[in-house]
């Protein structure tokens, strides 16, 4: 499971995935001596990569969970322009008013209960002409699977989880929640990006994959044979066979916001 926890983390690498595109942005608007702050960070990233590309930044790795926050500050043991610590984006008392230069945030936003307050809170700690880059999931057809599985598990189709990745897809709504927390719709710019996930080509690997956010509840029902099998009549719904004969869900589209305050 430890291989596809790391798969599917490295998927976001690809290209036209957000954090090769969220540090793009960064650069453009980065200067020397920047304080930068990585928003649910989890194992270290786009922060690391932010901070390698920034040798003159400091960078701040957060998360929630303080054991992604151990793995990011094992991932950061050799870069010592960044730092890796808990945090709550809900409060992010460890920062004083207008002392951040730039904020990102990779598929945190649509998690906290008080997403407002979050993005107010973001707004506090952003100087004077600071940049927000975050992104938020429009479409992501692994949570599709999903669904048909616990569907057939369950004999019925499943509520959205209490954490649901794609809270923030309605369209508009993230724009809206941003203006609710004083930014200034000006000075807002949203673009999407559509990127693939690629479950190799080895049948048992594709499976745990597929699963992998539904491990702990197909446990709890003892649902494992009824989930395989609801995986293999499903998956060619969302996925192709390519070239190299991996399976690959194409179909997967994120919206990067891009805010100056």
């Amino acid at each position: 499971m430890a291989a596809v926890y790391s798969k599917m983390a490295n998927q976001h690498k690809h290209p036209a995935g957000p954090w090769p595109i969220m540090v793009d942005e960064v650069l453009k608007v980065a200067k020397v001596g920047d304080k930068i702050v990585d928003v649910a960070s989890g194992m270290g990233e786009p922060a690391l990569t932010i901070a390698k590309a920034l040798p003159d930044a400091t960078v701040f790795s957060t998360d929630f969970s303080e054991d992604m926050v151990a793995k990011a500050g094992v991932a950061a043991a050799d870069v010592p322009n960044m730092t890796a610590s808990w945090m709550d984006v809900q409060d992010m008392k460890d920062f004083e008013d207008s002392s951040v230069d730039i904020v990102t945030c990779c598929y945190g936003y649509m998690f906290p209960e008080d997403k407002v307050k979050a993005l107010q809170e973001t707004r506090r700690i952003l100087k004077d002409g600071g940049v927000l880059v975050a992104t938020t999931w429009d479409n992501v057809d692994i949570l599709k699977i999903s669904r048909d599985i616990m569907t057939e598990v369950i004999g019925e189709a499943p509520p959205p989880p209490p954490l649901n990745p794609m809270s923030l897809s309605e369209p508009g709504l993230f724009e809206s929640l941003i203006v609710e927390a004083g930014f200034d719709k000006s000075k807002i710019a949203q673009t999407t990006s559509s990127y693939p996930f690629d479950l190799g080509n080895e049948r048992d690997f594709q499976f745990k994959f597929g699963t992998l956010l539904l491990r702990d509840k197909l446990d709890e029902l003892d649902g494992w044979d009824v989930a395989e099998k609801a995986f293999w009549d499903n998956i060619d719904k969302y996925s192709e066979i390519d070239e190299n004969g991996n399976r690959v869900m194409p179909s997967n589209t994120f919206r990067m916001t891009i805010v100056k305050k």
